[in-house]
């Protein structure tokens, strides 16, 4: 069988590479726009994390619809308290962090070292929780909770500062150029926190466990992953 012409065979990989591009800046858009009220941005994380999940597992390139379906199929309150739980424990211990960094007695510096523990597991923990949250959505919140935890603690001193340097670098140059938003900075962050939590998960012994992506294949009928049904996963 002769092979298609060079030229065929680049022009296939320049309209991919541009069709990636286009699908990355729309869902991008999709997950900004979803998460301009604040309140929302937990939900709004879960979707384009489905998205994106998909779009890797099974090749679904339309992320936007995606996006949507799992906006509309996904249970709110479960992404709201799942993901919003840890966001709130990253906020007390950041306050608690800068309200001892004056120094002052002996016990402030203990409670400085001690939110700082804190705000360290909380932002490892957070980004687990926005990968576990997708990827397992029959899991009780509690479960979610305390397994992104045990991840957390076990790769607390090397994943740990990957996802408190990808949060961070993430508000910094969101407040340093707020338009970075519309060209991909969410969507960017979020696709390393994913990287980072497969990583933490390979470390801790999960090598096909609790972080992995379903798998279509587990899946009866074409159409479940695509609808949102979970996949089998062994923890």
């Amino acid at each position: 069988m002769q092979a298609p012409p060079l030229g065929d065979a680049v022009r296939h990989k320049v309209v991919a590479l541009l069709r990636a591009c286009f699908n990355c800046l729309a869902l991008n858009l999709a997950l900004v726009i979803a998460s301009v009220f604040v309140i929302t941005l937990p939900v709004a994380l879960n979707a384009a994390a489905v998205a994106l999940d998909h779009w890797r597992v099974e090749g679904e390139d339309r992320v936007v619809r995606e996006f949507v379906h799992a906006l509309r199929q996904g249970c709110w309150g479960r992404a709201t308290l799942a993901i919003g739980g840890p966001l709130a424990m990253i906020a007390i211990a950041a306050e608690e962090v800068h309200f001892f960094a004056r120094g002052g007695a002996p016990v402030n510096w203990v409670c400085l070292g001690f939110g700082a523990a804190a705000l360290l597991i909380g932002l490892s923990t957070t980004g687990y929780v926005v990968v576990m949250c997708s990827r397992q959505p029959s899991l009780a919140v509690a479960d979610l909770w305390v397994l992104c935890l045990r991840l957390a603690l076990q790769n607390v001193l090397i994943i740990g500062p990957l996802f408190a340097l990808e949060i961070g670098a993430a508000a910094l140059l969101g407040l340093l150029d707020p338009a970075l938003a519309l060209i991909g900075l969410p969507l960017a962050f979020l696709s390393l926190v994913r990287l980072t939590a497969d990583l933490g998960a390979r470390r801790a012994g999960f090598a096909r466990g609790a972080v992995a992506a379903p798998d279509a294949r587990k899946v009866s009928g074409p159409d479940k992953l695509s609808r949102g049904e979970p996949g089998r996963t062994q923890v």
